[in-house]
């Protein structure tokens, strides 16, 4: 497929989108008529009542009883809880009118997420400690996957994202998660996070517990919002509309956003500049040199030179380096971006109506659009043999100055000849989604949801090198080595060549652009390469529930809700990309088309054992809750969890609470994958992995594998070409845990304005999904089996055996020593645990306003971990051993802050601790390792990071520009550069970033 074709696809695929929501919606328009039926066949026997709300519709809960605090339910940032006087949805329970007993659930107020002066949601909540993620722009991220309790990432994300109470569309081109930046930041009305075992209540992906978007239900007016962002090297702009209108039987509300960001270079960071030897990094030692040989024009290796210095940086240097860090000197740092640039439209609009005095219906609409843009590398060739004579001769070929060899063997960057390769990464999402809620008589109510939604994300490169075409074009051959004998593709007899070469058909990498001899039809050639992804995944949700109160104890009445759901979820994936033959010889293109379906039932009771007018000692109120939800997959099985929770009110205002649960993450569609364990990203890539192997694990290498001695203990692989081969499992299963937590909430009546909550929690994880890297394939006697050594070379038979189903990427090398297997499956199992906290204070006084001050964070006491069969160890504070999430054990925020006559100012600290550099590809300061290999000390020490940010608002009021809110927000005030990290862009992504100062000026007016 040629890149014109490709693009016209995509564009095509953007054209469609729409009709493809309809069809979405059309495969949930039984579902949806299913419901309508239910409910006109209920209203036959239907009696008046009053109506609480269910998890996803929106409440104005009940106030307190006389004589009781509102405790629990901690608002970070805010000035006051508005949980008494805004509409909100319930988050962990299928009651109505309830908040979820012993739990401690964090709410990011609608006034706190103002003061942040974020772009989307991905910002706000940088407030809540306990949260990480990984993000793109920061606040604009490509796709942002948060994670609670750093439990878990990619295919082992363990925390639930809802809008609404309800799924959304999941998007991305690796393992798809729904992105909460599709939300219109202006229509967000809070954010809720619940950090405990939710399955029993919502099934998979909430282990660490759930994230819920709750949206505004109601707005009156038209208000308009403008920001501008400026960072040293990089502008954003955000532009947004919100309109809503509320009458006696219902409301509309429509929230719009525009938001656009600019790219930022890695030049403007000089601290991701590669080469790292002057950075100190303790014990003496110094950061790595992360450049390589890759040069632009190529460096040069002449055949036959001897010693220890034998690459020539360019053909006019003089002076030959070492192929090591000591002579690296080539990178496209100062040409490729270090954060890509992005657009989003965001469009959402919701409708109630009270059809009758006892049915409500509502309908939710949401479009989201991204198009992000990047910078990257045009690719390189490291290395390949070229010749100056002979049948293969390159007709440009040069010898540096006094050389006289016949070969060399050149690396080359690609990136000075053609420019940056242009990296796009788009997306669509929408959705739509029905409710309705019917009241059956007393306080029971039925309660429908139908939902539907699709996204479409795809990424797709312009700009980068096909390698194969450009091996024709350097030495006639798809061979890096120039073998004419060896098949250009595995499993065939195809040998492509393209000889002789001339000066039409030819590369030449010696000459840098401007003199550059390469024609201009060879250059396209080599530019003929079509890489893109595109994922299509639709889902279908109908949910049902009928929930009240079943009957009456001393305490109160006990409550009850029981329904069932049905969940249809479907994911294609469409990749095109170049072979090992050129752009238009066996170009791949490759679909694959996965789906499940779930049936769910669950119920949900509470029961009031103690109430205040009981006047039992010490226990003022006390509350038990028990849950439980069945799940069937059509793929994998089903799975049952329950969890069991209390509330336990020592004295007015004090409540000690807890709770235990199992939960679980079904395996990602891609990780099953089809017969082969193929999926999207799924491929075989041939390449040198600097490894050593234990010689007792692997006795067949010694004394045949080259360079490993038939006495040696262990073996380097530095030095020796093998494939990895990535694939999915189709065997995989649920991805398990179970946790519990104790917790106390503290809000005295004598103090008022003071709330706290303090909770600890533990986490089992067993099961997740990841892949299996090498050193866990060597050093893992279970995971052995995936590793092949051929000290002879594969042959292409044995190639072909071990990749059957697997497209290839790369170049195949003269000889494959060794093929291992990154199987992604049930490999990791966490076991972890910790303290949440957080604490607000408000003084509020008669002529100097009000004075706030608060602390929330969260400090890890354990966490361990192990892969398969492998030994526990150890990786509390922690990063990069596992290479997708960290174990930071300290992290925290604290703010002062005052308000008074509109004006407010808000001064934070943010501080995450120190840490130790675990990876150990990139660790300087050697691990030292325990008996089975898994590391005990050593590593880099990360030094901590602490930032302060500064919020200053001013909401005017008068007839004119009553409402208006100007703010001013500042992010890392005094500009520090994030703490060193030995990687070739110097920090650690995610726990830190690049962005330094960051300052948002911004505009909300009502104009009506």
């Amino acid at each position: 497929m040629t890149r014109a074709k490709a693009q016209r696809g995509l564009h095509r695929g953007e054209g469609i989108v729409m009709k493809a929501f309809v069809v979405q919606l059309a495969r949930g328009a039984s579902a949806i008529a299913i419901g309508v039926a239910a409910f006109t066949a209920t209203t036959a026997a239907a009696q008046s009542g009053a109506a609480d709300a269910p998890v996803g519709t929106v409440v104005t809960p009940p106030p307190a009883s006389a004589g009781e605090s509102p405790i629990g339910t901690p608002v970070v940032e805010g000035t006051e809880s508005d949980i008494s006087t805004q509409d909100i949805v319930v988050t962990g329970t299928s009651l109505r009118g309830v908040a979820p007993i012993g739990s401690n659930l964090v709410s990011v107020s609608t006034a706190a997420l103002a003061a942040t002066g974020a772009q989307t949601v991905t910002g706000a909540l940088q407030s809540v400690p306990s949260l990480s993620g990984t993000t793109g722009q920061g606040t604009t991220a490509a796709f942002y996957q948060p994670s609670i309790h750093q439990l878990g990432a990619s295919a082992s994300n363990s925390t639930l994202v809802l809008i609404d109470g309800h799924r959304g569309p999941t998007g991305g081109t690796n393992h798809t998660f729904l992105d909460p930046n599709i939300v219109p930041f202006n229509m967000i009305q809070r954010v809720e996070v619940l950090a405990e075992g939710s399955s029993s209540i919502y099934g998979s992906d909430a282990v660490a517990g759930v994230i819920n978007f709750i949206t505004r239900s109601k707005f009156d007016g038209l208000q308009a919002d403008a920001a501008v962002t400026v960072r040293d090297g990089t502008t954003g702009y955000q532009g947004g509309l919100l309109f809503g209108k509320t009458w006696d039987r219902g409301s509309v509300v429509f929230g719009a956003t525009y938001i656009y960001q600019d790219n930022l270079r890695n030049r403007d960071r000089d601290f991701t500049f590669p080469d790292h030897r002057t950075v100190p990094v303790g014990n003496g030692r110094f950061g790595a040199n992360f450049q390589n040989l890759n040069c632009g024009p190529a460096s040069i290796q002449p055949g036959g030179l001897a010693g220890p210095n034998n690459i020539y940086p360019s053909v006019t240097s003089t002076t030959p380096v070492a192929n090591n860090a000591s002579g690296f000197q080539c990178t496209p740092w100062a040409d490729t971006d270090l954060v890509g640039k992005e657009e989003r439209q965001n469009i959402m609009g919701k409708m109630s109506f009270d059809l009758t005095d006892k049915l409500t219906v509502g309908l939710d609409l949401l479009y989201a659009r991204r198009r992000g843009t990047s910078l990257g590398s045009a690719g390189s060739i490291s290395p390949a043999t070229v010749f100056q004579t002979g049948a293969q001769a390159n007709p440009f070929y040069t010898n540096p100055a006094g050389i006289t060899a016949t070969t060399q063997q050149i690396r080359w960057d690609a990136t000075e000849l053609f420019g940056p390769a242009r990296n796009r990464n788009d997306s669509d999402s929408m959705y739509a989604s029905f409710t309705s809620a019917y009241e059956l008589g007393g306080d029971w109510t039925f309660d429908f949801l139908a939902s539907a939604g699709r996204d479409e994300s795809s990424t797709f490169s312009e700009g980068a090198i096909n390698q194969s075409a450009a091996l024709l074009a350097l030495n006639g051959t798809t061979n890096g080595g120039g073998s004419l004998t060896q098949p250009s593709i595995p499993g065939t007899t195809t040998i492509v060549t393209q000889l002789p070469l001339t000066t039409a058909n030819a590369l030449d990498v010696w000459n840098p652009r401007a003199t550059n001899r390469t024609s201009q039809a060879t250059l396209d050639r080599i530019l003929d390469n079509t890489n893109l992804l595109r994922n299509t995944s639709g889902y279908q949700q109908v949910r049902a529930s009928v929930g009240g109160s079943l009957f009456e104890l001393p305490a109160g009445p006990v409550k009850v809700a029981v329904g069932g759901e049905l969940l249809f979820t479907q994911l294609g994936q469409f990749v095109t990309r170049a072979n090992a033959g050129p752009a238009r010889t066996n170009s791949q293109q490759l679909k694959f088309d996965f789906d499940r379906n779930v049936k769910s039932a669950f119920a949900e009771v509470n029961v009031p054992i103690v109430s205040p007018d009981m006047n039992v000692p010490l226990v003022h109120k006390f509350d038990l809750s028990l849950a439980g939800r069945y799940d069937r997959y059509s793929d994998f099985g089903s799975t049952t969890n329950p969890k069991i929770a209390f509330n336990w009110d020592i004295v007015d205002g004090v409540r000690f609470r807890g709770n235990w649960s199992t939960s679980f993450v079904a395996p990602p569609l891609t990780i099953l994958g089809d017969e082969f364990g193929a999926f999207g990203t799924a491929n075989w890539v041939p390449g040198l992995r600097n490894v050593t192997v234990d010689t007792a694990l692997f006795p067949e290498i010694r004394g045949t594998l080259p360079g490993c001695a038939a006495n040696a203990t262990s073996c380097s692989l530095a030095a020796l070409n093998g494939i990895q081969v990535t694939r999915g499992d189709p065997q995989a299963g649920a991805q398990e845990g179970d946790g519990w937590s104790l917790g106390v909430d503290f809000a005295p009546k004598a103090v008022p304005g003071l709330r706290a909550a303090v909770t600890y929690w533990q986490t089992s994880f067993t099961g997740g999904v990841t892949g299996s890297q090498i050193e866990q394939v060597l050093g893992i006697s279970s995971a052995n089996y995936l590793m092949s050594f051929y000290p002879n070379c594969a042959t292409p038979a044995q190639i072909s055996a071990s990749t059957v189903g697997i497209p290839q990427a790369g170049t195949l090398a003269a000889c494959t020593y060794y093929i291992y297997q990154t199987l992604n499956t049930n490999w990791l199992n966490l076991d972890i645990a910790g303290v949440d906290y957080q604490i607000d204070y408000d003084l509020r006084t008669d002529s100097a306003g009000t004075f706030s001050a608060g602390i929330s964070g969260t400090e890890f006491t354990k966490y361990t971990q192990s892969f398969g069969s492998g030994a526990t160890y150890d990786i509390l504070n922690t990063a990069g051993n596992n290479g997708t999430f960290p174990s930071i054990r300290t992290k925290f925020r604290g703010y002062l802050g005052w308000a008074d006559a509109g004006f407010s100012a808000r001064a934070f600290v943010n501080y995450t601790g120190s840490f130790r550099n675990y990876a150990a590809s990139s660790t300087v300061n050697p691990l030292t390792r325990d008996a089975n290999g898994n590391p005990n000390g050593g590593g880099d020490k990360i030094k901590a990071f602490t930032t302060f940010d500064l919020n200053l608002g001013y909401e005017f009021n008068g007839d004119f520009l009553n409402g208006t809110r100007l703010s001013l927000v500042a992010a890392n005030v005094f500009d520090k550069d994030p703490p060193y990290y030995n990687s070739a862009a110097g920090y650690y992504s995610l726990a830190h970033n690049p962005f330094g100062r960051t300052v948002t000026l911004s505009l909300t007016m009502k104009l009506m």
